[in-house]
C-alpha cells in the first residue's frame, strides 16, 4: 500500500505522522542538518535506496558535504556491519559525483 492510498483511507493518520515527523526534525538540540544525518545513517542500515536519496539530499540542503554524509555512513557501518552502505545504488552515485 502507497502513501497516498494511505492518505486516502485515513488522511488523519497521515496528517498526524507528518506533524510528529516536522516535531523531529525541527531544530532544537540537535540541528535539522545533523537530524538528517542521522537518518542517512539509519536509512543505509534500512536498506531503503529512495530513503537514502530523500535524507542525503535533504542533509546536502541543509549545508551537510558528502564528506559528513561519508562519515555518518562509516557509523552505520561500524554499529550495524559494513552491510549497512554496500549495495545501495544511491550510495555509490551521490559518493562518486
Amino acid at each position: 500500500m502507497s502513501l497516498e492510498q494511505m492518505a486516502e483511507q485515513q488522511p488523519e493518520v497521515i496528517r498526524a505522522m507528518y506533524r510528529f515527523k516536522n516535531e523531529v526534525f525541527r531544530d532544537n538540540k540537535l540541528s535539522f542538518k545533523e537530524k538528517e544525518l542521522i537518518a542517512v545513517a539509519v536509512t543505509a542500515v534500512l536498506k531503503c535506496d529512495e530513503c537514502f536519496r530523500l535524507h542525503a539530499n535533504k542533509a546536502m540542503e541543509a549545508g551537510a558535504t558528502k564528506d559528513e554524509i561519508r562519515e555518518s555512513l562509516f557509523v552505520a557501518m561500524y554499529l550495524a556491519g559494513p552491510s549497512a552502505a554496500v549495495g545501495m545504488p544511491s550510495i555509490d552515485n551521490l559518493l562518486s559525483e
